[in-house]
């Protein structure tokens, strides 16, 4: 059996999103979710993991385009995601606002689930970024996480479904990071997955057999699902929806045996 793991993003961003999160957790369909700990509603989301803290590996979904940061440097709003992968290539970020931002999200994580995240990835995947990843590392390296700890790396990426975006999002900084984690001994998945428009009109249900069937032994699929039908003021709520209805009836275990995967949490 080949062992994989899905990581549900986005905790803490919506409360239907957060819902759906934690009864995936409970059900054993997720092993993994990542928490983006810059919106409002953050601390009282996080008071909910404790329900799934030994079932899931929990961790910090880096946050550096959307709404505000925790901050000073950022307390009037994120740079674009255009305009952070433009800076960061230019080298033009200014390297003591990432390192005090990614230090207060990692820090405010602690402060709302009470222990150290089990892992990190970066929303929009902004992690791997140049001048990001350094900052990153730095951070870590100050904090000294627990020998289970891993960073979610995007390379090599199972394609289907990805097309342009697949070749951007692994093309703007993921093989350096990857050398970069291999180098000091950090945990990190095999392969990656996950990857498509979001548009709802996509068959998830034959993506994700592909994305389970073509991933590597210890690779990582990441998912978007949310009860979300109807919201406005959430991105790609239709597409959540149809992830979580997907993940949760019994066509996700059904793909799983047929592509001989075992689903397993990272650190273990």
């Amino acid at each position: 059996m080949k062992r994989i793991t899905l990581c549900a993003d986005d905790y803490g961003i919506h409360p239907g999103v957060s819902e759906a999160i934690l009864q995936l957790a409970s059900q054993g369909t997720i092993q993994a979710t990542s928490c983006l700990v810059t919106g409002p509603d953050w601390v009282k989301q996080a008071r909910s993991l404790t329900n799934i803290r030994e079932k899931v590996d929990i961790g910090l979904h880096l946050n550096l385009t959307e709404g505000k940061g925790l901050s000073s440097f950022y307390k009037d709003g994120f740079p674009s995601l255009n305009q952070l992968l433009i800076r960061s290539h230019l080298r033009l970020l200014d390297r003591t606002a990432m390192v005090e931002e990614i230090t207060t999200q990692y820090q405010h994580f602690i402060d709302a689930t009470g222990r150290a995240p089990d892992f990190v990835d970066g929303h929009q995947h902004i992690h791997h970024l140049p001048m990001v990843r350094n900052a990153l590392l730095s951070v870590l390296d100050a904090h000294k996480p627990a020998p289970s700890f891993w960073v979610r790396s995007v390379t090599p990426v199972i394609r289907h479904g990805g097309k342009l975006k697949s070749y951007i999002i692994e093309g703007s900084g993921s093989k350096n990071l990857l050398r970069e984690l291999i180098n000091q001994g950090i945990n990190t998945n095999t392969s990656f997955a996950g990857v498509y428009s979001l548009k709802p009109e996509v068959n998830y249900a034959t993506l994700m057999s592909s994305w389970l069937s073509d991933s590597y032994d210890r690779g990582l699929i990441m998912c978007h699902p949310g009860k979300t039908a109807g919201q406005k003021k959430l991105d790609h709520p239709k597409a959540r929806q149809l992830e979580f209805d997907y993940l949760s009836s019994q066509q996700f275990p059904d793909s799983c045996q047929q592509t001989g995967v075992d689903l397993c949490r990272m650190k273990q």
